[in-house]
């Protein structure tokens, strides 16, 4: 139980599908968790799993999102917390985009207290659907930036990643060279993490280094934009729309805006720390020692670990981004685009829309050699779209029990991680964190741990980036010589799930050299298909 004089904590998260707050204590205990469900919340922007999508273009209503702030802050209100709220950091969905007008930026400035966020800024974009990290709309622009630098190599050593559909540099060169009309009447373009904290201060805000590492515009060794690539995906003017250079985590942005003191009550002294990427909110909350993978399972699957600067090494199927909290190390990162919803997919077609159903599934005896590569969204790694099935060795329509569809798209996703993981990282893994909506299932990381032959752990409480939001805003506040002596003395193990059934683990290292054939013959029939 806190005090009420005890300081508060506010960690926030715009995800895909949510507007989430994690709101903690001293000795990081979660006060407060909240939420605005967008689909839920706010029907009348018409998103499903919070977007709107039109072929491979994918964007959120810039608008919700600022109605979904006004609606969080109002409940946030209705706690009695507010005014004890030292610091607010969080976390926005990774490589998402929001396009200022001037006269957004006007009205920014000058906010009214008496007026809800969504009022006064319902004109404020020059584009009022943001491109999201959904978005697979944008190969003509990758492939002309990759050109640029010499290939996809070439640029994963400039920035920490070849050219992603869904990075944000692509994204406005794709409305650079389709829609210059609305390009050139942007005046500041922020990321989803940096319109948080823009909206917060009541000014134009910095991007946080770790969020600047994925959009392929940004030097990964100096933490600066790189003139070269901002002229190639936006011309003379993109330096301009950007101006501000990235910023580290555990700074101070500025102090948190009148607006929100005579609105919701939060006091003068609030500070706000620049957001970051949910997946680096996630890193932060999971306090990762070395060994330590963290997959989280959610609208898209992530793998994340702590790697040393000189330990690390870019590569064109791994993503290597700035640390959140520490300056002279790197993350690195997988990331699918596969994740909860197309699992949620495969559970309505074959196992009649229940989970205990599907998970009965995955305790069936194996009977069958079978293979399944799910990409029912465009997939980023590798890059392919469709379902494919094999049934000894050769590529069928459907498996002859479909319901091996249940076990094959866990396998695939799973060998797929344990695959490029091992490519990534040169020392050995230890444990695994889970986290992410999916990591409540416990038959679902069953699999998970025999596949990657690891102990699986899950920490208290599942909105990890807010709660890595909250502990950013306690890190930056505070007078602590690094982010892993604050968290020291709060530092609760985490409850062991499961451990792997060797097995088991031993059957699906035998099946890798398979796995990588049928993947490769895959991505072949495509290439093939597209010539």
């Amino acid at each position: 139980m806190s005090s009420s004089n005890e300081g508060l904590y506010l960690g926030l998260d715009l995800s895909t599908q949510q507007l989430k707050c994690t709101l903690i204590n001293e000795v990081h205990s979660i006060v407060l968790d909240e939420a605005v469900h967008f689909d839920h919340d706010l029907p009348e922007f018409g998103t499903s799993n919070g977007a709107i999508h039109y072929g491979d273009r994918a964007t959120s209503p810039t608008l919700m999102w600022v109605k979904a702030l006004d609606i969080l802050l109002g409940r946030l209100k209705k706690s009695g917390h507010v005014h004890r709220i030292r610091g607010i950091s969080g976390a926005g969905q990774q490589h998402g985009s929001v396009y200022w007008s001037k006269q957004g930026i006007d009205q920014l400035t000058h906010l009214d207290s008496t007026r809800t966020l969504e009022e006064q800024l319902k004109d404020g974009f020059s584009l009022h659907q943001s491109p999201i990290w959904q978005d697979a709309s944008t190969m003509s622009e990758c492939r002309a930036l990759e050109e640029f630098v010499g290939g996809p190599a070439a640029l994963a050593k400039r920035t920490g990643s070849k050219a992603y559909e869904r990075f944000t540099g692509n994204q406005i060169a794709k409305i650079y060279r389709e829609e210059r009309k609305t390009y050139d009447a942007t005046e500041h373009i922020s990321l989803v993490s940096s319109f948080l904290t823009s909206l917060l201060v009541g000014q134009l805000a910095p991007v946080d280094a770790a969020e600047g590492s994925g959009t392929n515009i940004m030097d990964i060794q100096t933490c600066a934009w790189d003139p070269a690539l901002l002229h190639q995906c936006g011309g003379q003017d993109l330096l301009k729309k950007l101006s501000l250079a990235p910023v580290h985590g555990g700074t101070v942005v500025g102090s948190i805006d009148s607006y929100y003191q005579e609105r919701y009550g939060f006091s003068k002294e609030c500070k706000v720390m620049p957001f970051t990427g949910d997946n680096s909110a996630t890193l932060v909350s999971m306090n990762l020692r070395q060994g330590d993978c963290v997959v989280s399972l959610g609208t898209s699957d992530t793998v994340l670990v702590s790697i040393a600067k000189d330990k690390a090494e870019p590569t064109t199927e791994s993503h290597l981004m700035a640390h959140p909290v520490e300056k002279n190390g790197f993350m690195g990162m997988l990331c699918y685009k596969n994740g909860s919803l197309t699992r949620q997919h495969i559970r309505d077609v074959y196992a009649n829309s229940d989970w205990d159903t599907f998970n009965a599934s995955l305790g069936a005896v194996r009977e069958r050699d079978t293979f399944g590569f799910y990409y029912w969204m465009q997939e980023i790694v590798p890059f392919a779209k469709g379902i494919y099935r094999f049934e000894n060795g050769e590529p069928v329509e459907e498996f002859s029990h479909p319901q091996d569809n249940v076990r094959a798209i866990l396998e695939s996703q799973f060998l797929s991680m344990r695959l490029r993981l091992g490519r990534m990282v040169t020392s050995p893994m230890v444990r695994v964190l889970a986290t992410g909506g999916a990591a409540a299932n416990r038959a679902l990381l069953q699999v998970l741990s025999n596949v990657l032959g690891l102990p699986v752990y899950k920490q208290k409480g599942m909105n990890s980036a807010s709660l890595g939001g909250a502990l950013l805003a306690k890190y930056a506040v505070g007078s602590h010589s690094s982010f892993e002596e604050m968290m020291k003395n709060y530092v609760e193990e985490p409850e062991l799930i499961c451990e792997p059934k060797a097995s088991e683990t031993v059957y699906y290292g035998t099946r890798l050299e398979d796995y990588v054939r049928l993947e490769s013959l895959v991505l072949s029939t495509l290439s093939h298909v597209s010539h």
